[in-house]
């Protein structure tokens, strides 16, 4: 994704994960921030770039921590186990002192769906939008579930691009040693550290953390509406299978209920619902007369993509608009989908002889 006119030149800050992404042997350290700049200046960003790699360094040898040093990369050492937390805390402390517009690229295997700091990072990034650029050695699974990108990169290929221009020395980079708080701008003090009595004492003693700490698990969950969202429109995707109808619940209550929590909130703009499921029992004639659209699926597909069919709950969404706080069966008609045979009809009597279908439906 190009940039826009106010990223263009705003703070870029890399995270790089050493580990899941080592340098491959025999390639050239110096090259790493130059072909990183080029990556960035492709896609339209010229602003300051800085760069913090994390992993184990007493297993880096010393021409690569020089390399990496001298063309203005930072090395942060840390344990192994506690890579992940270290870096991810560095990050949402970054996101604290650095509004946007600004950029943030990582370069790791561990951004997935289910991994340790993913959903945080996604709530982290509902909050406050950042652009994020991402990096890999193996494409995760279930990413675009979860996070939105601006830009992704296999590491392999990144590392084959063609330098942007001659290498250069920047200054003020800075090692780091994350178990002992300690800091220095010169690789013979960092690695006297490393081999140090102090700094195994202090890794022995204090481990750290292995855990990715969520920073949003305390966060509250209802935010009153903020003016430019009060009447904008509301799309609700309501995944059944998860989250079905309560026993002996009336259906014709979920959207007044719905829209009564949102109202609770402050946003009062037009709500669609679309209800994701196996609808062979769903009460489909309460749910559509109160403007309910449904899709029939099957667990497996809900959330099945590809990248040339995007998830169910991604690529399906509404584009009516409907007023008013209360809908009646006389004012409001949802429709009822099938995704998979790509059927769809405002009749329930036609929806559930399709259903019944012996050939098509089945299939």
């Amino acid at each position: 994704m190009k940039a826009t006119a106010e990223y263009a030149t705003a703070k870029i800050a890399v995270w790089w994960d050493m580990k899941d992404c080592p340098i491959p042997e025999g390639y050239d350290s110096c090259r790493i921030r130059k072909i990183l700049e080029g990556a960035f200046e492709e896609q339209g960003y010229s602003g300051p770039v800085s760069i913090t790699a994390y992993g184990d360094q007493t297993e880096t040898p010393g021409y690569i921590l020089q390399g990496l040093f001298s063309t203005g990369v930072s090395v942060a050492h840390t344990r192994s186990q506690s890579k992940n937390h270290i870096m991810y805390r560095d990050m949402v402390e970054w996101r604290g002192q650095n509004p946007p517009p600004a950029t943030m690229m990582i370069i790791s295997d561990q951004v997935a769906k289910g991994s340790q700091f993913s959903w945080d990072l996604v709530r982290q990034q509902q909050r406050t939008l950042y652009n994020l650029f991402l990096a890999y050695s193996v494409r995760p699974q279930g990413l675009n579930n979860v996070l939105s990108t601006s830009e992704e990169w296999c590491r392999n290929k990144l590392l084959k691009n063609k330098l942007s221009g001659p290498l250069v020395v920047v200054q003020g980079a800075k090692f780091y040693c994350k178990s002992c708080n300690f800091d220095s701008q010169s690789p013979e003090k960092f690695r006297k550290h490393l081999s140090s009595y102090k700094h195994a004492r202090e890794e022995d003693v204090n481990p750290g953390f292995e855990k990715v700490r969520r920073y949003t698990e305390d966060w509250g969950r209802n935010y009153k509406a903020t003016p430019e969202f009060a009447t904008a429109k509301i799309q609700v995707l309501w995944d059944m299978f998860d989250c079905p109808i309560p026993e002996g619940y009336d259906a014709r209550q979920v959207r007044p209920s719905i829209e009564a929590a949102f109202k609770d909130l402050g946003y009062s703009g037009p709500v669609s619902i679309t209800a994701y499921g196996y609808h062979k029992h769903t009460p489909l004639q309460a749910l559509s007369s109160t403007g309910v659209d449904v899709v029939h699926t099957v667990p497996g597909y809900l959330l099945a993509g590809s990248e040339k069919r995007r998830p169910l709950l991604q690529k399906c969404s509404s584009e009516r608009n409907f007023g008013g706080a209360w809908f009646s069966p006389t004012t409001l008609i949802g429709k009822i989908y099938f995704k998979l045979c790509k059927f769809d009809t405002k009749s329930i009597d036609n929806f559930r002889a399709h259903l019944l279908s012996d050939e098509k439906h089945a299939q």
